[in-house]
C-alpha cells in the first residue's frame, strides 16, 4: 500500500518557507545560542528577531479556480475599500475612470503575491520609494510599488502593490510581455503591505469593505459578461505631409523690379494719406476763443 503524502494526511497544512528566510532564520537561531551564553535577555531578543523572519518568508500552496475572464484576488488580506477613481499613470492604461479594490495585509499574511487575472503583461514598472520608512499611509510616495497591467483579448486589469515598514521587500518576477494565469504566484512581498486592483468602471462587484480575501483563491469579480473595455488598437501617428501644408502667396513684380501690391492691400504707397484730414474749426469760433483771451489777459 503506498504511503499518503503529507499534504494528504494534513490537508489544513499548506504552509511553505522560501529559502531565504529560512537561511536567515536558521542565522539568528546560531546567533541567540551563542548570545545565550552571555546573557538570556539578548538571547531572547534574537529568538523574537527569528520569529519575526519565519513571518516574513511564509508562504501558503493555493488552488485557484478555474474559468475564463474571472479577477482573483492576488493577496490576503482584508477589503479595506472600494472606489471609482483614475488609473494611475504608472500603469499606462488608456481610460478614464476605473474601479480600485484596495486590500490591506498584516505583516504576519503569507508574502505571496499572485496574478489577478490571466493573459498577457502588457506594462511592469517599479518604483523603488524609501524601504527604510515607515510607512502608515497606502499612498505615501515613499512605499516601494510594483505596477502590472495584465490583458487579455477582451478586458485589461491594473496591479499595484505596496510595501512599507519595518524593513519591507518587494520582489516581482515578471517582465513585460510575459504570459501569466490568474493564481500564479508571480512575486514575493514581505511583512505586509497594500495592493490595490483596477477593475473596468462598468464590473460588477460584490464585495464590501470589510470582507476577508484569500490571494489566488477568491474571486473578486467576473468580467466574462462584459462588453471589451480595452483597446488593443495600436495608436495612428498625425503624419503632416508637404501638401497638407499651404504654399506662402507670390506677389508680383513689375517691370522696374518692384513688388505690385495686391488687390485686397488697404495700404497706400505715402502713409500719411491714410491718415483721417484734420478737422476744420469754423472762423466764428476762432474769432471767439481769441477775445476771451484778450480779456483775461486785460483782468490780469
Amino acid at each position: 500500500m503506498a504511503k499518503k503524502s503529507f499534504s494528504t494526511r494534513l490537508p489544513w497544512y499548506r504552509a511553505e518557507f522560501d529559502l531565504e528566510g529560512l537561511g536567515f532564520g536558521a542565522l539568528a537561531l546560531v546567533l541567540a545560542i551563542i548570545l545565550g551564553g552571555l546573557h538570556w535577555i539578548l538571547s531572547f531578543i534574537v529568538i523574537l528577531i527569528f520569529f519575526a523572519i519565519l513571518f516574513a518568508s511564509r508562504d501558503a500552496d493555493r488552488t485557484s479556480p478555474e474559468g475564463e475572464d474571472i479577477v482573483l484576488a492576488p493577496c490576503d488580506g482584508v477589503v479595506e475599500s472600494i472606489s471609482p477613481v483614475s488609473p494611475p499613470r504608472e500603469l499606462r492604461w488608456d481610460t478614464l475612470e476605473v474601479q480600485r479594490i484596495r486590500i490591506s495585509s498584516s505583516p504576519f499574511s503569507v508574502n505571496g503575491i499572485r496574478a489577478a487575472m490571466t493573459g498577457k503583461v502588457d506594462s511592469f514598472l517599479v518604483e523603488p520609494g524609501a524601504p527604510s520608512s515607515l510607512a502608515r499611509d497606502p499612498d505615501d510616495s515613499d512605499l516601494k510599488e510594483a505596477f502590472l497591467l495584465t490583458r487579455d483579448e477582451k478586458h485589461a486589469v491594473g496591479l499595484r502593490v505596496a510595501t512599507g515598514g519595518l524593513g519591507p521587500r518587494l520582489d516581482i518576477e515578471l517582465e513585460t510581455g510575459d504570459g501569466v494565469r490568474a493564481g500564479r504566484k508571480i512575486g514575493v512581498r514581505r511583512l505586509g503591505g497594500w495592493c490595490d486592483v483596477f477593475v473596468p468602471g462598468a464590473a460588477s462587484l460584490s464585495l464590501k469593505p470589510g470582507m476577508t480575501v484569500v490571494g489566488g483563491e477568491t474571486i473578486l469579480c467576473n468580467l466574462a459578461a462584459l462588453n471589451a473595455s480595452y483597446d488593443q488598437s495600436p495608436r495612428k501617428a498625425t503624419v503632416v505631409t508637404e501638401d497638407a501644408i499651404p504654399s506662402p502667396e507670390v506677389l508680383p513684380e513689375t517691370s522696374d523690379g518692384k513688388v505690385e501690391p495686391s488687390d485686397d492691400s488697404t495700404l497706400s504707397e505715402d502713409p500719411k494719406s491714410d491718415l483721417p484730414d484734420p478737422e476744420v474749426m469754423p472762423e466764428e469760433v476762432i474769432e471767439d476763443s481769441s477775445s476771451k483771451e484778450k480779456k483775461s489777459d486785460g483782468k490780469a
